[in-house]
């Protein structure tokens, strides 16, 4: 019997779950490592959060096949816990991707003394090269005066869930300049581009919220995780060199650029200019 169009996983989905997962079923305080490197067989379950099929646990009837399948949709568990998540009145929807997000966030978070963009140093040109290939909304925006400052700008969107990534990624602000630089001097309209989309993105989510400003400070790490997630569709469905590319690095590349985004303000709300100073 054929498969779903909701349980045909792509190739790079696939490959990222299994680079965020820390090698480790996602349940809290399980060490169940999904596999080894001496010939052991993978045990872990690529679970649905939101089931791939009518009559499966947490079906959502007003989702469609794209998102069933999607990163965002999908958790590693092992064998016992994936049975154990059936309760579907103890792990919902929320708390099962609550667990998801603080699994791979802790993976993440190791990431960061690996200096994965020094690694490879050509992941970051590709990804821009790729979110920056054409404008995908032709939609127009304006840019900011000035930039705000970063602390003042999380504080005024209320971020509390990405606070730590954008802390930690906005030191990489100086490389990404420069290779925006060089690009620029090459005639690229990259550049312009990659913020145009992620513009666009937000743009997209902000309206919504009805533009409502107080409900988008209650929704905003809900909003970047959004923008983050086109980012990566946007990525996953290229046909160029970026399937080749460590997960780790490209992941890492998409917070950059997202976290450049959000101090240019092409991302969530400039906090307004007080005039009395």
């Amino acid at each position: 019997m054929a498969k779903g169009k909701a349980r045909v996983i792509t190739e790079l989905t696939i490959k990222k779950l299994y680079a965020l997962s820390g090698n480790q079923c996602a349940f809290p305080d399980c060490s169940q490592s999904i596999f080894d490197h001496n010939g052991q067989p993978n045990i872990s379950n690529i679970c649905h959060i939101e089931a791939a099929e009518q009559g499966g646990q947490r079906y959502n009837p007003n989702s469609d096949d794209d998102y069933r399948r999607s990163f965002d949709n999908l958790i590693l568990l092992c064998p016992n816990h994936h049975k154990i998540t059936d309760d579907v009145k103890k792990y919902t929807v929320a708390v099962l991707r609550d667990m998801k997000r603080q699994h791979e966030a802790k993976f993440l978070q190791g990431l960061v003394g690996q200096d994965v963009i020094t690694k490879n140093p050509s992941v970051l040109n590709i990804i821009i090269g790729e979110l920056g290939s054409k404008i995908f909304d032709s939609q127009s925006v304006t840019e900011p005066m000035s930039a705000p400052d970063p602390e003042n700008k999380i504080q005024y969107n209320n971020v509390i869930r990405f606070r730590p990534i954008i802390e930690e990624y906005k030191v990489y602000q100086g490389r990404l300049n420069k290779i925006y630089e060089e690009i620029e001097k090459q005639g690229s309209t990259r550049k312009e581009f990659v913020l145009h989309n992620i513009k666009n993105a937000y743009l997209v989510e902000k309206g919504k919220y009805n533009n409502d400003i107080e409900q988008i400070k209650v929704n905003a790490d809900n909003i970047i995780e959004s923008v983050q997630t086109k980012l990566w569709k946007i990525i996953e469905n290229s046909s160029n060199k970026s399937s080749d590319l460590p997960i780790e690095a490209i992941e890492i590349s998409l917070y950059i650029i997202l976290v450049d985004a959000f101090m240019r303000c092409s991302i969530l709300e400039e906090p307004p200019q007080n005039d009395s100073k």
